[in-house]
């Protein structure tokens, strides 16, 4: 990337700017927030934090462009359209702006960005769909990606070095990206995939414009009440990698266009432990967390304490447990971020009800309109609207003005507008009878229990319900599982005040997860209901047996 002055950018230009051009443009202006601050070692973050400059940004993005221009086979570069797969850690901003970089050299350069948690044969089949040709990872991901790659022998793995060898001080050689707004706005960038949680996962490409989207948000003057005007200005942590879409959309978008720094947690999975410590030394005000994550930090004193002490708490991937949510809405914003991978982070609003912290209030631009389907229940169906800017779904789906996201909401009894989401249309579960019930609309109340951490429904098929739980650790033993089947009881009449007889719950009809086979999740940390109930489809047998 070029290094000339670039001034501020004009009114008229404002949320048409591609995000390379926006870096280059903050990297010349060293009056405004750092890129982002990272520990100063990350095996003790007591020794504090470091930030990194949008110049550094720069500098380290010319690094990458020059390796990617050194290192890729001969026999590729004649190729006009090249997927590159990264594996977790190469898919930070460096190489993804080196890919780009690269097109200015008469190639234009995808990067696939397939998660390592995810099989190795929904791995293939991603690569497959996309014609990846080459494969980058690093030396410590070589025995994994060769078994991903072993039933496709057509691509390429290329060693790529130490993250050191991008983020170096001394001056790069300069590449420049030259494409203005129009003529890059609808090329192919990065590709993410759906989580899978209802089968395998999906590769969905996103254009130059898709990876703006906060830019082109905070372009629009009311959105500084919006969710994503909320993150101004803030030092805000998230564990979410940046192979996933949030994961990438904040660690490029929202520093980039909205001024946010993140603060960069260790490498390794984190632990509740490893947040507060973040928290602490990083300086952070806001935190975007796993529910899971949450709730385990919620069980101390301690962590209770810190997140209460946070301006906001926000979570995503799946319902965070009321227990937790209550426990903090009276001391700091706990708010969900919801979103897909089809259609981008919801473009919602701050509502201010902290009596309604679970539910949210979407933008009038974000097209979103419930439409009934049974009982209190409503689909979130996109409908394109005149001004279309914010609406990544049809973005992604030009040919479409309309489009049900399969998801199931309810309006609160009180605050009208507000909505929370139940789960989704297929969560519905049908018994041999013909009767059935919504499945992710009654677990939270079993998951009201303190020493549940995760709770299905299922049985499809059969003549009643099976209730399938995953306990935090150490909480019920073999002494004590009498009295916990006791106090379950009173969550259990509480569902079943719900249903039809017919269809009622009954401890007789519980199986609990077993260490060896813990509830499957998904990259965004949700339960993998398909998968978790097929791998106890066994147990749930015997029961009707």
């Amino acid at each position: 990337m070029t290094n000339a002055k670039i001034s501020s950018l004009p009114a008229a230009e404002k949320g048409k700017e591609i995000t390379i051009s926006a870096v280059e443009r903050r990297a010349n202006d060293d009056s405004r927030n750092p890129w982002t601050s990272v520990p100063v070692n990350g095996q003790d973050l007591s020794q504090g934090y470091k930030d990194i400059s949008f110049r550094q940004l720069n500098n380290y993005t010319n690094h990458a462009a020059h390796w990617l221009s050194e290192n890729l086979p001969p026999e590729l570069r004649v190729i006009p359209k090249l997927c590159l797969c990264g594996s977790q850690g190469l898919a930070l901003s460096n190489p993804g702006f080196g890919c780009s970089e690269t097109a200015e050299s008469g190639m234009h350069v995808i990067i696939v960005l397939p998660s390592p948690l995810i099989t190795p044969e929904a791995q293939t089949r991603i690569l497959n769909a996309k014609n990846c040709g080459l494969y980058l990872r690093t030396a410590a991901m070589a025995e994994p990606i060769a078994a991903v790659l072993k039933e496709a022998p057509h691509i390429q793995a290329i060693t790529v070095p130490d993250l050191s060898v991008f983020v170096n001080e001394d001056p790069a050689p300069t590449y420049t990206y030259s494409k203005s707004w129009e003529e890059a706005k609808d090329d192919p960038w990065v590709v993410f995939h759906t989580s899978g949680t209802t089968g395998y996962p999906k590769p969905l490409t996103y254009t130059q414009y898709m990876m703006a989207m906060p830019g082109v948000v905070a372009s629009i003057p009311d959105m500084k009440e919006s969710r994503v005007g909320q993150y101004s200005n803030k030092r805000l942590y998230t564990p979410l990698p940046s192979l996933h879409l949030v994961g990438m959309m904040f660690i490029l978008g929202l520093t980039t266009f909205n001024d946010t720094i993140i603060v960069v947690g260790p490498s390794a999975p984190p632990t509740p432990q490893t947040v507060l410590d973040v928290i602490k030394y990083g300086k952070v005000n806001s935190a975007l967390l796993t529910p899971a994550l949450i709730e385990e930090i919620c069980l101390s004193q301690t962590g209770l304490d810190t997140l209460r002490s946070l301006a906001r708490v926000q979570y995503a991937g799946a319902p965070l447990a009321a227990k937790a949510g209550n426990l903090l809405a009276p001391h700091t914003n706990v708010t969900p971020t919801i979103g897909s991978t089809e259609a981008g982070g919801y473009i919602t609003k701050i509502h201010g009800k902290k009596d309604a912290w679970d539910y949210i209030s979407f933008h009038e631009l974000a097209g979103a309109v419930f439409e009934p389907r049974f009982d209190d229940l409503h689909e979130l169906v996109f409908v394109r609207q005149p001004d279309d800017r914010i609406q990544s779904i049809f973005k992604l789906y030009t040919d479409r003005d309309r489009y049900p996201t399969n998801d199931l909401w309810t309006e609160h009894p009180v605050y009208k507008g507000l909505w929370k989401i139940i789960g989704r249309a297929d969560d519905h579960v049908s018994f041999s009878h013909g009767r059935g019930l919504h499945a992710s609309r009654l677990e939270p109340e079993i998951e009201s229990h303190p020493a549940v951490k995760s709770a299905l429904i299922g049985g499809h098929g059969y003549s009643a319900p099976v209730l399938l739980l995953e306990l935090y650790t150490g909480t019920v033993d073999e002494s004590s599982w009498a009295s916990f089947l006791a106090a379950l009881q009173s969550h259990i009449d509480k569902v079943n005040a719900q249903v039809h007889q017919c269809v009622t719950l009954s401890a007789d009809r519980i199986i609990i997860a077993t260490e060896d086979k813990p509830f499957v999740r998904t990259v965004k940390g949700s339960v993998g209901r398909v998968q978790t109930l097929a791998a106890y489809k066994d147990e749930i047998a015997a029961l009707f047996a």
